[in-house]
């Protein structure tokens, strides 16, 4: 099944992949503050959404704590809204959930909200990543390593970005695409979000019709819990934009 990063609607068909096991429930929302998995949690009717993860579980008390976004706007918009709808991905399940009032707290010295816990989650086998093109105005650029010492960087197009990997545009003056190895310490540049360090494994290289330039297929490997979130963050900002333009994308 293919999955987005958007909630899904209320379907009949939906009905066998949602639990509510308050045991299962329980399990999943703490595995999700485990691995400290990137959250994005949507309210109102114009798809506001924001960026967070799950930071304290308390069963016996029924709560659930989450990292409160940094921006004050963000913040009033999410503490006022009645309902929160959460969507987080766990390897290749997507979980959902919804909430209600969210109240200001703390764990551990950090700024929090906190919401019961659910009373039921879905959970979607998914296929892949949801990946979007990179527009013009928010392109996308990846520094990538190509001396022998590790010390001169190729800037390189990316066409289309997701989670698990991009595709990028190379020339072949300095980068070889035919290397398989492993390549460290390359630098994604994302606007509005942040430049993000990966390690990446070129997956595949197509050749263009003008018989020189490359499409390349890239996979990240040993994604840090920060470097997720940030990609998380752009894919979600940009597939928000592409919504709102064109209407809800599906995954290709």
């Amino acid at each position: 099944m293919n999955t987005t990063p958007f909630p899904e609607p209320e379907a009949p068909e939906l009905e066998r992949f949602w639990t509510y096991s308050k045991f299962e429930i329980d399990a999943l929302v703490t595995r999700l503050r485990d691995e400290r998995a990137p959250m994005t949690v949507y309210w109102g009717r114009d798809g506001e959404f924001a960026v967070t993860q799950v930071m304290r579980v308390d069963a016996v008390r029924n709560e659930v704590h989450f990292d409160l976004p940094n921006q004050p706007q963000q913040q009033a918009q999410l503490l006022d809204a009645a309902e929160l709808v959460c969507v987080a991905f766990i390897e290749s399940i997507k979980l959902q959930f919804a909430v209600g009032a969210p109240r200001r707290s703390s764990s551990g010295g950090f700024a929090t909200f906190q919401t019961s816990l659910p009373e039921r989650v879905l959970r979607l086998q998914r296929r892949e990543y949801y990946r979007v093109r990179t527009p013009e105005t928010l392109g996308a650029k990846c520094l990538v390593p190509y001396s022998g010492d590790r010390d001169q960087y190729e800037s390189l197009r990316v066409l289309d970005l997701s989670v698990g990997g991009m595709a990028m545009l190379a020339y072949p003056r300095h980068f070889d695409p035919s290397d398989p190895r492993v390549i460290d310490r390359c630098y994604l540049d994302l606007p509005g979000v942040g430049t993000v360090t990966v390690r990446m494994r070129i997956a595949h290289v197509d050749i263009e019709a003008d018989g020189q330039t490359r499409r390349c297929g890239c996979e990240f490997v040993d994604l840090s819990p920060q470097a997720r979130m940030m990609l998380q963050r752009y894919v979600h900002r940009i597939s928000v934009e592409q919504a709102h333009q064109h209407g809800p994308r599906q995954v290709a």
